[in-house]
């Protein structure tokens, strides 16, 4: 099995006697991407070590209360953290310093004065043989507990507006993703639903689905459903002015003449540039963005600089096309695939628009559940990782309906998603991290509870009783 690299943010406690040490220590180490902890005493450091169950532990050779040798004994007690790898900060060679990592086995020791460079290749040095993964990662290949689950995610269904239909939901929800809707009335058919797109209203996330994107009999009653009228913001104009960035004129005046036909009036970018600058002057002035494609050369990051400087409550939504199979969805950029086809363009710049609009009318209220089928990869002390066919959103919060999962949680298994990457050569193979609401709190005890979970699910399973 294997698991995308950098999916699993590292945790490290820092120990020191003296604050103003871990200043530099933490601010490389999470500029690298790890997660730290600092405490100023072997006391403190004992109690965060057993609470967060870290991936390494770098500590001062002398603390105010104790050594690096005590609390190395210290760890060698406990069963759970008795594998966590220690790095030894050694002020110099003297006996004092020394004695405490006479017979012990640690990963590694650092001598003299603070040397980031130095830091930096021995930490990755020791967590290489996890670089993946956390070290209390459990693979479900390597047991005979079944890996398949159900992703769900709670909705309403609102109504229709025009010819796409309107979800209330938990989650946001990715253009790639093909989602099962299984109504809460069993008299209701389900439909599968495609190319999805978002309206962030507050707190309040809308998911939109084009009717003619929608199969299944559940589309009959769907079709049905009432019309819920759209109204603008601010003086409630129908205006649909679009900054369209393309470089090829001839290009541009096609889709200009195609897209006039839909009441979208197009303002021309013949350069990234020039793009950059009308959002940071203008961008107010429009309700869309689309970019031919969103490089990554100097003039994109000008770009992406230029719409961060924007308030969120003005800030339009941006489509822009891609060949990158890789290209990842964010709420902010919202990529389309090349070849496409013009009604999928227009499906999204409609979405785009709405979501500048605010509903009204009789809501239909029905509830319903998406789901699409993912496989667990592993649990670890925070959560685990699961794969799936399409890319989620960072952020997200979904259900996992899996009976060790429901054991382990009591029912509440309600997780939030926190990073997510496609496995290198495979780029309909997604893999994300999420954290499970029970593991917050102290981990060692839930890492317990994770253990009994797995030990109860592996004698019942009726292979390995065979």
């Amino acid at each position: 099995m294997e698991v995308v690299r950098g999916i699993t943010m590292h945790t490290i406690v820092i120990v020191v006697d003296k604050p103003e040490k871990s200043v530099s220590m933490t601010t490389l180490l999470q500029r690298m991407g790890f997660k730290t902890y600092v405490a100023q005493s072997l006391y403190e450091g004992l109690r965060v070590i057993d609470q967060e169950m870290p991936h390494l532990v770098i500590s001062d050779a002398l603390l105010s209360d104790g050594t690096v040798g005590t609390l190395y004994d210290r760890l060698q007690q406990q069963p759970l953290l008795s594998n966590t790898p220690m790095l030894a900060l050694v002020a110099n060679k003297s006996k004092e310093q020394l004695t405490p990592l006479k017979g012990r086995k640690f990963a590694g020791f650092l001598l003299g004065k603070f040397d980031g460079k130095t830091l930096v290749q021995k930490v990755k040095e020791v967590l290489a043989s996890n670089s993946n993964v956390s070290p209390y990662f459990v693979k479900f290949d390597k047991t005979d507990i079944e890996n398949k689950l159900t992703l769900c995610v709670q909705a309403t269904v609102l109504g229709k507006s025009g010819d796409q239909v309107i979800y209330l939901s938990e989650s946001e929800v990715d253009p790639d993703a093909s989602l099962v809707c299984l109504p809460d009335d069993s008299s209701r058919h389900p439909a599968l639903l495609k190319m999805g797109t978002n309206i962030i209203k507050g707190e309040d996330i809308y998911n939109i689905f084009p009717l003619s994107r929608i199969k299944g009999k559940g589309r009959r009653w769907l079709c049905d459903l009432p019309d819920i009228r759209m109204i603008g913001d601010g003086d409630g104009s129908a205006n649909r002015r679009l900054m369209f960035y393309d470089p090829n004129m001839n290009r541009f005046e096609q889709f200009k003449e195609v897209l006039s036909g839909y009441n979208m009036e197009l303002i021309h970018m013949a350069s990234i540039q020039a793009a950059a600058s009308f959002v940071a002057r203008d961008s107010a002035s429009v309700q869309c963005i689309y970019l031919d494609e969103l490089p990554s050369d100097s003039g994109g990051i000008q770009f992406k600089e230029a719409l961060s400087r924007v308030s969120p409550e003005i800030r339009p939504p941006v489509i822009a096309g891609t060949g990158s199979l890789n290209a990842r969805s964010t709420s902010e950029i919202r990529f389309i695939r090349k070849p496409f086809g013009l009604g999928v363009l227009v499906e999204m710049i409609d979405a785009a628009f709405k979501s500048k609009e605010s509903f009204t009318g009789k809501t239909a209220n029905l509830g319903v559940t998406y789901q699409a089928p993912a496989k667990i990869l592993g649990l670890d002390e925070t959560g685990g990782i699961i794969q799936i066919k399409f890319p989620m959103l960072k952020g997200t919060q979904v259900r996992l309906e899996h009976s060790l999962l429901h054991d382990l949680w009591d029912g509440e298994n309600k997780v939030d998603i926190i990073e997510v990457a496609t496995l290198p050569g495979k780029p309909d193979v997604w893999q994300a991290k999420f954290v499970a609401n029970r593991a917050l709190g102290n981990k060692a005890k839930y890492w317990e509870r994770v253990q009994k979970a797995l030990e109860g699910h592996l004698a019942e399973d009726p292979q390995e009783s065979a």
